[in-house]
Parts: structure tokens; sequence; C-alpha cells
């Protein structure tokens, strides 16, 4: 895979070095960036290779581990890339407590009887000399799941705003006829009302908000809503 194709691709996917987008991805196409990556002489592009796999799992991506470790023999040492980024990407993902792709936790434990704890070293080494820094992969993957983070509270926020919304509309279209509906929302949202508009709602819709804003009134209509 191209260098350009596998920034665009890590985008895509989660890890966004440069501006993108993130489209649906085939979990074929997964599997060859993950191929790139392992195959990569840039420590950079590497430490994108836990959030692709944390972001799978978020989106619910299946991934063939199977199938990107069988690419290689037992002795090749992109497989070695590929097995060493797979063990220190599930330790990292358990550690913060962010999900895992299906399979990988079981394919970690019996790479792990062969490279033992790879995340209590400074450094993970790959092939062309390649030492991808420990600490900075924990902090490339703790941005991630921060960004996620506020992802999940801007659209849960927005979900609340929307619900809100459709309940103040319901409501209002219980109490108050469509123009005078229409008014409240005007008035509400700082629009200027017609000379006949603004007679209207001082007459009639205002004296309704008065009375919904009386403190009694709202006491009362609490207990009963309450048996």
């Amino acid at each position: 895979m191209k260098r350009e194709d596998l920034i665009v691709a890590l985008g895509d996917l989660g890890y966004q070095l440069v501006a993108g987008g993130k489209k649906r991805i085939p979990a074929k196409r997964i599997i060859e960036v993950l191929d790139g990556l392992a195959s990569s002489a840039e420590p950079r592009l590497i430490e994108g290779f836990p959030v692709i796999l944390a972001n799978c799992a978020h989106r619910g991506l299946k991934l063939n581990i199977g199938a990107l470790l069988s690419r290689y023999g037992m002795r090749s040492q992109k497989r070695r890339n590929l097995e060493k980024l797979l063990l220190v990407s599930s330790e990292l993902l358990n550690q913060e407590k962010l999900e895992s792709p299906e399979g990988l936790d079981n394919v970690a434990k019996s790479l792990k009887e062969r490279y033992g704890d790879l995340l209590s070293a400074e450094a993970v080494s790959l092939a062309k000399e390649v030492a991808l820094s420990t600490e900075r992969l924990r902090n490339t993957l703790r941005r991630y799941a921060t960004d996620l983070e506020n992802s999940k509270s801007a659209k849960e926020k927005e979900r609340l705003r929307q619900r809100q919304s459709f309940q103040l509309h319901m409501h209002l279209s219980t109490l108050f006829s469509p123009k005078q509906k229409e008014l409240v929302l005007k008035k509400l949202n700082g629009e200027s009302l017609t000379k006949t508009e603004q007679e209207y709602y001082s007459r009639v819709v205002k004296k309704k908000l008065e009375a919904l804003a009386n403190s009694e009134l709202r006491k009362m209509a609490t207990t009963l809503t309450k048996k």
C-alpha cells in the first residue's frame, strides 16, 4: 500500500494525521492497512495500529486476525512485527478499558507466551531497526479515547437537545392553538411581531403564559400528575 493511501485509510479508521473523513471501509481494506503499518519504517504511522483496532471494535467492524497473520510464514519478520503489534495493542486496549476486536485477546494470550510483557520496556523493537516508544503508543491511544468520549458527549447532548425540543413543541401544541404556538415561539426567539400579532399576543397568549407561570398552578399540576 502506498504511503499516501495508508495515511488516508488511517484517517478513515480514526487515526487522523491529515484532515479527512471517516467513511465506511471494508474489512479486507483494514487488513491491508494493518499489514501496511507492520511493514512501515515510520513510527508515527505505526503508532496508529492500536487506534485502528480500537476504532474497528467501536464501529463493530469484524477482523480476520488469522487471515492477517497467515499472509506470512512463521519465521517471517513481517509476521513477527504483526504479532508484536497485535500483542501490545491488546494490552493497551485492556489497560485503557477500550473494547477489543473479537478474537484479539485470545490471539494475544498465545503471543504473550512468546514475547512476554512488551509494555514493560520503553520501546517495542520491530524490523528495519524501528523502535516504538511504549509511552507514545499509550498516549496516542489515550488521545483517541478522549476524542471518542468527547464525540459521545456531543452526540448525547444533541440527542438531549432534540428530545427537549420535541417535548416542548408537543406541550405547546397541547396548550395553544397553532397560531398561538407560532406567536409564543416568535416571541421566545426574539422575532418581531406585527401590530395585530402583538395585540393578540398581549390580549390572549400572554395571559395563558402568566397562568402557566403561577407557582400555585404549577404545584397543583405536579401533584395531580403524580396521582
